[in-house]
Protein backbone atom coordinates (compact mmCIF):
# COMPACT_ATOMS: atom_id res chain seq x y z
CA UNK A 1 0.00 0.00 0.00
CA UNK A 2 0.90 3.34 -0.25
CA UNK A 3 2.01 6.19 1.54
CA UNK A 4 -1.29 7.89 0.43
CA UNK A 5 -3.77 5.06 1.34
CA UNK A 6 -1.93 4.90 5.11
CA UNK A 7 -2.27 8.45 5.37
CA UNK A 8 -5.76 8.11 4.35
CA UNK A 9 -6.47 5.60 6.73
CA UNK A 10 -5.27 7.32 9.89
CA UNK A 11 -7.35 10.04 8.86
CA UNK A 12 -10.49 7.63 8.26
CA UNK A 13 -9.70 6.08 12.27
CA UNK A 14 -9.09 9.42 13.66
CA UNK A 15 -11.88 11.14 12.47
CA UNK A 16 -13.85 7.93 13.71
CA UNK A 17 -12.58 8.22 17.21
CA UNK A 18 -12.68 11.90 17.41
CA UNK A 19 -16.68 11.86 16.78
CA UNK A 20 -17.46 8.86 17.74
CA UNK A 21 -16.09 9.78 20.97
CA UNK A 22 -17.26 13.32 21.53
CA UNK A 23 -20.79 12.30 20.40
CA UNK A 24 -20.47 9.87 23.02
CA UNK A 25 -19.31 11.32 25.39
CA UNK A 26 -21.66 14.16 24.78
CA UNK A 27 -24.51 12.03 25.17
CA UNK A 28 -23.46 9.62 28.15
CA UNK A 29 -22.75 13.57 30.16
CA UNK A 30 -26.18 14.53 29.34
CA UNK A 31 -28.12 11.32 30.44
CA UNK A 32 -27.68 11.71 33.81
CA UNK A 33 -28.81 13.92 36.73
CA UNK A 34 -27.84 15.86 39.85
CA UNK A 35 -24.31 14.35 41.36
CA UNK A 36 -24.58 11.07 38.80
CA UNK A 37 -23.69 13.86 36.01
CA UNK A 38 -20.82 14.92 37.94
CA UNK A 39 -19.81 11.28 38.64
CA UNK A 40 -20.49 10.76 34.38
CA UNK A 41 -18.94 13.79 33.33
CA UNK A 42 -15.79 13.15 35.12
CA UNK A 43 -15.76 9.33 33.21
CA UNK A 44 -16.77 11.36 30.03
CA UNK A 45 -14.11 13.57 30.37
CA UNK A 46 -11.58 10.94 30.56
CA UNK A 47 -13.02 9.69 28.15
CA UNK A 48 -12.69 12.42 25.38
CA UNK A 49 -9.13 12.79 26.72
CA UNK A 50 -8.21 9.08 25.78
CA UNK A 51 -10.19 9.15 22.71
CA UNK A 52 -11.57 11.71 20.94
CA UNK A 53 -8.60 14.12 21.70
CA UNK A 54 -6.06 11.20 20.36
CA UNK A 55 -8.32 10.81 17.71
CA UNK A 56 -8.98 14.32 16.84
CA UNK A 57 -4.72 14.43 16.64
CA UNK A 58 -4.47 11.55 14.15
CA UNK A 59 -7.53 13.01 11.83
CA UNK A 60 -5.18 16.34 11.87
CA UNK A 61 -1.89 14.89 11.13
CA UNK A 62 -2.92 12.25 8.43
CA UNK A 63 -4.79 15.18 7.16
CA UNK A 64 -2.25 17.66 7.10
CA UNK A 65 0.09 15.00 5.59
CA UNK A 66 -2.21 14.03 2.69
CA UNK A 67 -2.57 17.74 2.04
CA UNK A 68 0.95 18.38 2.32
CA UNK A 69 1.35 15.72 -0.84
CA UNK A 70 -1.21 17.25 -2.46
CA UNK A 71 -0.39 20.55 -2.14
CA UNK A 72 -1.47 22.32 -5.41
CA UNK A 73 -4.64 20.07 -6.25
CA UNK A 74 -5.52 20.78 -2.94
CA UNK A 75 -5.01 24.56 -3.23
CA UNK A 76 -6.97 25.38 -6.02
CA UNK A 77 -9.98 23.05 -4.66
CA UNK A 78 -12.98 25.46 -2.99
CA UNK A 79 -14.09 22.09 -1.30
CA UNK A 80 -11.12 21.64 0.46
CA UNK A 81 -10.85 25.39 1.56
CA UNK A 82 -14.81 24.51 2.81
CA UNK A 83 -13.56 21.16 4.53
CA UNK A 84 -11.00 22.33 6.88
CA UNK A 85 -12.98 25.60 7.76
CA UNK A 86 -15.43 22.82 9.05
CA UNK A 87 -13.07 20.59 10.78
CA UNK A 88 -11.57 23.99 12.61
CA UNK A 89 -15.07 24.70 13.67
CA UNK A 90 -15.34 20.53 14.80
CA UNK A 91 -11.99 20.75 16.64
CA UNK A 92 -13.10 24.18 18.52
CA UNK A 93 -16.27 22.63 19.29
CA UNK A 94 -14.79 20.14 21.22
CA UNK A 95 -12.36 21.84 23.30
CA UNK A 96 -15.79 23.43 24.20
CA UNK A 97 -17.48 20.43 24.79
CA UNK A 98 -14.32 19.08 27.08
CA UNK A 99 -14.26 22.35 28.95
CA UNK A 100 -18.14 22.57 29.55
CA UNK A 101 -17.66 18.70 30.76
CA UNK A 102 -14.79 19.68 32.82
CA UNK A 103 -17.42 21.98 34.70
CA UNK A 104 -19.63 19.56 34.87
CA UNK A 105 -17.16 17.10 36.88
CA UNK A 106 -16.33 20.20 39.13
CA UNK A 107 -19.68 20.36 40.37
CA UNK A 108 -21.04 23.42 38.07
CA UNK A 109 -24.01 23.28 37.10
CA UNK A 110 -23.98 22.42 33.13
CA UNK A 111 -27.32 21.96 31.49
CA UNK A 112 -28.05 18.76 29.54
CA UNK A 113 -29.46 19.98 26.17
CA UNK A 114 -26.22 21.85 26.01
CA UNK A 115 -24.28 18.66 25.85
CA UNK A 116 -26.47 16.73 23.66
CA UNK A 117 -26.71 19.65 21.05
CA UNK A 118 -23.09 20.04 21.45
CA UNK A 119 -22.29 16.57 20.26
CA UNK A 120 -25.35 16.78 17.67
CA UNK A 121 -23.70 19.49 15.83
CA UNK A 122 -19.70 17.66 15.49
CA UNK A 123 -21.88 15.01 14.22
CA UNK A 124 -23.37 17.02 11.60
CA UNK A 125 -20.74 19.06 10.56
CA UNK A 126 -18.13 15.94 10.49
CA UNK A 127 -21.44 14.89 7.79
CA UNK A 128 -21.35 17.45 5.97
CA UNK A 129 -17.38 17.53 5.83
CA UNK A 130 -17.78 13.45 4.61
CA UNK A 131 -20.00 14.76 2.10
CA UNK A 132 -17.66 17.30 0.69
CA UNK A 133 -14.43 14.79 1.06
CA UNK A 134 -16.81 12.50 -1.33
CA UNK A 135 -18.63 14.70 -3.72
CA UNK A 136 -16.77 17.88 -3.76
CA UNK A 137 -13.17 16.30 -5.90
CA UNK A 138 -16.72 14.87 -8.11
CA UNK A 139 -18.49 17.78 -8.92
CA UNK A 140 -15.17 20.43 -8.74
CA UNK A 141 -13.02 18.25 -10.26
Amino acid sequence: MTVDVWLRIAHIVGVVLWIGGALSVALVAAAAEGEARRSLATVARSVALKVATPGMVLAWLGGLAMFALHLDGYLRAGWMHGKITIALVVAALTGVLSGKLRRAAQGEEVKPGTLRTFGIVIVVLAVLNVVLALAGPLLMG
